[in-house]
């Protein structure tokens, strides 16, 4: 773990890319993703992977109407193999939509001086935004890149879209993410 002598001033979160998560709808996204985190890698920044960790009878799953996914100890929890996590790279486990929410991520985080997030992964309109937004309260500089976040829905991507726009985190795409590191 990094110390404040060793402070970098960005970190990518990367939220729920997990073989239980990652389906068809976000396909697409794999290789921006992948491209942020290689660039991000070569140039030393911090790559997080949010994780849902989650017990059979989380709430999530009977109130929320949410499949079964995700469970501690299994292979659904692990981060899909396009992306890592490489050896560098930090995996946090969350039980809640949020990474922040009742996780070390944000201690981790001012631990490493981290001052701005890129914030990619799914969904758009769920862990991401939840993600995002407490990041933003917690007084960090947020970015949000278009085409690196997905929802399997189109219009409440669209509506997500909206919301980081709104907060001013929405970036158009990776590559104009990729200028800034």
């Amino acid at each position: 773990m990094l110390g404040k002598e060793n402070s970098v001033e960005k970190a990518v979160v990367v939220v729920d890319m997990q073989k239980d998560n990652v389906g068809g709808f976000c396909r697409g996204i794999i290789p921006n993703i992948k491209l942020l985190l290689d660039r991000a890698r070569e140039k030393g920044i911090p790559v997080i992977f949010a994780c849902d960790s989650r017990y059979p009878g989380d709430f999530i799953f009977a109130r929320m109407r949410h499949k079964v996914s995700c469970i501690r100890g299994t292979e659904g929890v692990k981060v899909i193999e396009e992306l890592g996590p490489q050896a560098t790279d930090v995996v946090i486990e969350k039980r809640m939509m949020s990474g922040f929410f009742g996780s070390d991520l944000d201690f981790t985080l001012r631990q490493m001086g981290v001052q701005s997030l890129i914030v990619v992964g799914v969904a758009s309109v769920g862990c991401v935004l939840k993600t995002a937004m407490d990041a933003l309260e917690l007084g960090y500089e947020v970015m949000v890149p278009a085409d690196c976040c997905a929802t399997p829905a189109p219009e409440y991507h669209e509506m997500a879209l909206k919301i980081f726009g709104v907060f001013n985190m929405l970036k158009p795409s990776v590559a104009e993410v990729i200028d800034t590191l």
